[in-house]
């Protein structure tokens, strides 16, 4: 399949008449098409997802490079 062909692939998406109007409204707003605000409203999305996968791993590193002590807290004498 060659780049030029994979960048006018459609993709038929079906929204409830409601969100695709709020999205009409919001995009017609911005002034940029319904296509231009979905493809940004998916990008957006997909950015979170990646930031938030990303927060996990992070966490799950820390917390595995965290020192593992069986030392027992003694009070002062």
């Amino acid at each position: 399949m060659s780049q030029e062909y994979k960048r006018h692939q459609s993709f038929p998406l079906r929204l409830s008449p409601s969100i695709r109007q709020q999205a009409n409204d919001l995009a017609h707003a911005e002034g940029i098409s319904l296509n231009h605000f979905v493809s940004l409203a998916i990008a957006e999305k997909i950015s979170r997802m990646e930031q938030t996968t990303l927060i996990k791993e992070q966490a799950t590193l820390k917390k595995a490079a965290l020192p593992r002590s069986d030392l027992r807290f003694e009070r002062p004498a």
